[in-house]
């Protein structure tokens, strides 16, 4: 078997990860991420406690800032979305300007993650008159 076929599960399991991921950050801006679905055991119609989803959210954003944000490791390489690479080599240039455009907006996600823990606190925290 040629060893790229060992990527498919990974890329398969990256893909989930981050759809789910990215389902959990809406959940933070719309109503339906401040009661835990009825499917859930144990836990089904409760309400999410504000700090169960902030904690989360600014700790996953703040991983997510970190490797978006391509980290040197030294000796020509990199923590980038792809996982630690050497610099990639591209057939032309044509083709690392649509790499670049292509990931520009997940080196957003991770920021926009961290604004939205504390704005859903702020929304969810119940004043006293």
């Amino acid at each position: 078997m040629p060893d790229y076929w060992l990527s498919v599960p990974y890329v398969l399991t990256l893909s989930v990860l981050s759809e789910v991921i990215a389902l959990l950050a809406i959940g933070l801006v719309r109503g339906w991420g401040e009661v835990v679905p009825r499917w859930i055991p144990f836990l089904g119609g409760k309400a999410v406690r504000p700090l169960a989803a902030v904690v989360p959210a600014v700790i996953g954003g703040s991983i997510l800032t970190a490797l978006f944000s391509s980290i040197p490791l030294g000796d020509n390489r990199r923590l980038t979305v792809f996982g630690i690479a050497e610099n990639a080599a591209y057939v032309n240039e044509g083709w690392e300007t649509l790499a670049a455009i292509c990931i520009a907006p997940l080196t957003l996600w991770g920021p926009i993650t961290i604004v939205l823990g504390p704005a859903y606190h702020r929304r969810r925290k119940v004043t006293k008159a």
